[in-house]
This record gives structure tokens, C-alpha cells and sequence, in this order.
């Protein structure tokens, strides 16, 4: 897919549970609500936001859950690290 990058990308929040777990169905719903309202891209674990304290793992989780529901709406993810200890092996 060939994005236009054109109109609106909001940065969406990630929603938790109280343990501090991703909460998917939150999650979802949150990005169902962007897609319905007209958006035309998705931007997952922003820079101004949780970014800095997600792990690689949840970021992937994250692109997954929203790729899921997302159709032919693209979905960007952010890819910036805290720290290079916290990247994640390219072998």
C-alpha cells in the first residue's frame, strides 16, 4: 500500500489494564472509533506518548492489533527506542 499522506494521521493513544498490560479490546475499540470518524491513517505508539516506555514486543503488538482492524486505512508505527541497549537484534 502507497500512502497519499494526505489528511489526518492521529497519533492514538494505547489503552492499559491496571496490571499495566496492553488492553486489546481498548485498544481496538479506540482505533474503530478513528477509522469511523474518517481518518485517514493511523500513527501507533507515537513519540510524545508511551513510546518511551513500551517494549519492542507491545510496539509489534500494537502495529498487529490496529493492522487488524484498519482495512485499507494505512498504519504507521513508531520505531524510536529510549536507549540502543533497547533495540532489538538485527542478526
Amino acid at each position: 500500500m502507497k500512502p497519499t499522506w494526505q489528511g489526518v494521521y492521529p497519533a492514538v493513544t494505547t489503552k492499559f489494564t491496571s496490571s499495566g498490560a496492553i488492553d486489546p479490546e481498548g485498544f481496538i475499540k479506540g482505533i474503530r472509533a478513528q477509522i469511523d470518524a474518517g481518518v485517514h491513517g493511523i500513527i501507533v505508539g507515537g513519540s510524545l506518548g508511551e513510546s518511551s516506555t513500551i517494549t519492542h514486543d507491545e510496539r509489534i503488538e500494537l502495529l498487529h492489533l490496529a493492522k487488524s482492524v484498519a482495512g485499507n486505512v494505512p498504519v504507521i508505527v513508531n520505531i524510536a527506542e529510549g536507549a540502543t541497549k533497547s533495540t532489538p537484534d538485527s542478526a
